[in-house]
């Protein structure tokens, strides 16, 4: 499994570091392909920590021949939670992005803190993106 990380500040422009490291590990990669979708459930999850836990984190993301797997671990050890807000309330839908387009998604707790992750399954995405390999 190849995997690569980055640390991150707990600052307003950490979103936009996170989708430039994605967008270049994916091209990197041969995953561009799945770049707006893994760059949107990547953003909900790092702006949940700079809004809730205020520290910085490590983004990390892996992938092996049919799956990407992204990780934000963050010091807080408060668990993520799917709500489904109305249509006024202006925040509140990234956990339930995450649930909706997310191949599989989860929290591994441990006693620093905690890992948010979700998995995509990429197992077309180059052939899609980039056409058949040719040996």
């Amino acid at each position: 499994m190849e995997s690569v990380e980055t640390q991150l500040p707990s600052s307003m422009s950490s979103p936009q570091l996170a989708r430039a490291f994605l967008r270049s590990t994916l091209e990197t990669w041969k995953l561009d392909g799945f770049g707006e979708v893994t760059e949107l459930l990547a953003t909900e999850l790092v702006a949940n920590v700079v809004t809730h836990v205020g520290s910085p984190m490590t983004l990390r993301i892996q992938r092996n021949s049919s799956t990407m797997r992204v990780e934000l671990q963050d010091p807080s050890t408060a668990l993520p939670v799917v709500r489904h807000p109305d249509s006024a309330e202006e925040h509140g839908r990234g956990v339930l992005l995450i649930d909706e387009l997310a191949s599989a998604w989860g929290v591994e707790s441990r006693t620093d803190g905690k890992t948010v992750w979700f998995e995509i399954d990429v197992s077309t995405a180059t052939e899609e993106v980039h056409g058949p390999e040719t040996s």
